[in-house]
């Protein structure tokens, strides 16, 4: 099997491929391009109190987006699409999507 670049696929089968990203160092990851990665998901204001207490002060039903970085961590917190895109035009990074 070929992925769309023509890279033979069957000798790479994705759960050790998976297995190798999980047991990459910090560096090996970032050496991916990982620093220059995000990725952005709703979150519900209940979730995202479970670790920034502060946000306790929107209500609990409300729904944000968060833009967090390839290693997990959360870069931006907004109720808009605007600021996320004001802020990737001043980073350099690249958005990806999830799936």
């Amino acid at each position: 099997m070929y992925d769309k670049s023509g890279f033979k696929t069957e000798n790479f089968p994705l759960h050790a491929m998976a297995d190798t990203l999980r047991l990459m160092s910090d560096e090996e990851f970032a050496a991916l391009g990982a620093e220059t990665i995000v990725f952005a998901r709703p979150i519900s204001v209940s979730d995202l109190a479970r670790f920034v207490p502060q946000a306790n002060v929107a209500p609990d039903d409300a729904m944000l987006q968060m833009v967090v970085a390839a290693d997990g961590a959360p870069v931006l917190v907004t109720d808009n699409d605007e600021a996320i895109s004001d802020w990737l035009e001043d980073h350099s990074v690249t958005l990806v999507q999830r799936h």
